[in-house]
């Protein structure tokens, strides 16, 4: 939250209540860090807000899509279009467990239909087996 303080001094913004479009232009300014560090920047200005009674600014459309444009986390492929939209809009910690998750999931199964391929084909050589040994 010092970092946000710092920048708010230099920029001539104030901190608290800060407007979404000020998280915004901070997230922009502060792209060159490394996602977690940034995501944890902007979630603990939203945690002062909130405990002070304002609504999160780093929650707005406007810093989310700063912060993706910063970071950008691509939709999972599988999704609609519409999905995919709606995905932009979660927070972006979210957005990485989501695509983790699905990634993984992409994963797993491929590693399944390998298996299955494999039984087909062994299945298969062993039919032609039995029907040459009949024969």
């Amino acid at each position: 939250m010092t970092r946000f303080h710092n920048w708010c001094r230099l920029m001539g913004h104030h901190p608290l209540p800060a407007a979404p479009l000020t998280v915004a232009a901070f997230i922009g300014d502060q792209g060159g860090l490394k996602p977690d560090l940034l995501s944890a920047e902007v979630a603990a200005i939203d945690e002062q807000h909130q405990a002070l009674g304002y609504a999160p600014p780093g929650r707005s459309d406007v810093a989310l899509k700063a912060f993706a444009a910063v970071h950008p986390v691509e939709p999972p492929r599988s999704w609609t279009n519409a999905e995919k939209q709606r995905f932009l809009q979660l927070p972006y910690d979210l957005q990485l467990v989501m695509s983790r998750r699905e990634a993984d999931r992409e994963k797993e199964l491929k590693r399944t239909y390998g298996e299955r391929d494999r039984a087909k084909q062994e299945l298969e050589a062993l039919k032609a087996d039995g029907k040459q040994n009949a024969a």
